[in-house]
């Protein structure tokens, strides 16, 4: 596919719109993380991981692209790039000015002088899970609002703690971690708390990312392990309640049912805030069958 709108910048890519030969998959997602990129292949029950270098994102979109997907969407901050495989085979492609970087240039756009996080914060975590471009641009303009919105309420909710104070944090359901690594650069690195921050997933894959992330950055108190929110016997931090701490479940969109358990869990262990997003709620979701829909 000598015409797909592809370049070097491009730090996302989705794929969709499944074929009626493709192998179960829904659709696919393409990340960069500032160094390589990984790829995700959904099903309707499960995800699959594929970490990827730079010169084999386009090989790898093209096995897919026609095979299992017909449309293909991709965005370098800048332009966001369409095509579709007809079904003669023949690629239609357009493209278009992002929405997101038009709002990031517009004077009017004066909402990002309340963020906690600014455009341009040295943040290389964000960088590496695609938030941030090189140049620490946003480059994911959903995941940033959402991200700092967060983090406000989290903010409101902490502003009487004095600098030194002890707070454990508990990220249930964390994912790839972008809020996670954003509430321990708040805690630590902005506010000088003495901050535990445990993120736990069931993706085992996902928590070795993290993990590595947080090696590299010296982040020595965040930690990230593979456990089921639903079977979890006591509060993955050891330092939980200890005498003169403060402790925080937070939660987004935690799937199916993930959040109901950290909502549980963390009335069982007596957490002093929680700040939970729920999930769209799949398990009912999957239930409901109207018939004029």
């Amino acid at each position: 596919m000598n015409n797909l709108p592809f370049n070097d910048d491009i730090y996302r890519v989705l794929l969709s719109a499944p074929v009626k030969k493709a192998d179960g998959y829904t659709r696919a997602e393409i990340l960069s993380n500032g160094q390589a990129f990984q790829a995700s292949l959904y099903t309707k029950t499960q995800v699959f991981h594929k970490n990827l270098q730079a010169s084999e994102v386009l090989a790898f979109i093209e096995s897919h692209l026609g095979e299992n997907f017909a449309q293909y969407t991709a965005w370098d901050g800048q332009r966001e790039y369409s095509a579709r495989v007809t079904k003669k085979g023949k690629l239609l492609t357009t493209s278009k000015a992002c929405a997101q970087a038009a709002m990031l240039a517009s004077e009017d756009f004066n909402r990002r002088k309340n963020h906690i996080i600014s455009e341009g914060a040295q943040i290389p975590a964000l960088v590496d899970m695609g938030v941030f471009s090189k140049t620490y641009k946003v480059a994911m303009y959903d995941k940033f609002q959402q991200i700092n919105r967060f983090l406000e309420l989290l903010a409101d909710e902490t502003k009487q703690m004095a600098a030194g104070a002890r707070v454990n944090i508990i990220d249930f359901g964390c994912g790839k971690s972008y809020l996670t690594f954003l509430v321990y650069h708040y805690f630590v690195e902005m506010r000088g708390l003495h901050a535990n921050i445990c993120g736990l997933d069931l993706n085992e894959d996902i928590i070795q990312t993290c993990r590595a992330a947080a090696e590299k950055y010296g982040h020595k108190r965040l930690t990230f392990q593979r456990g089921d929110i639903g079977q979890q016997p006591a509060p993955p931090l050891q330092s939980w309640g200890e005498p003169g701490s403060f402790n925080i479940v937070i939660s987004l969109h935690a799937c199916d049912t993930a959040t109901d358990h950290a909502l549980a869990n963390a009335v069982k262990w007596q957490a002093d805030l929680i700040c939970a997003v729920p999930c769209c709620q799949h398990e009912l979701r999957n239930q409901m069958k109207p018939s004029k829909l």
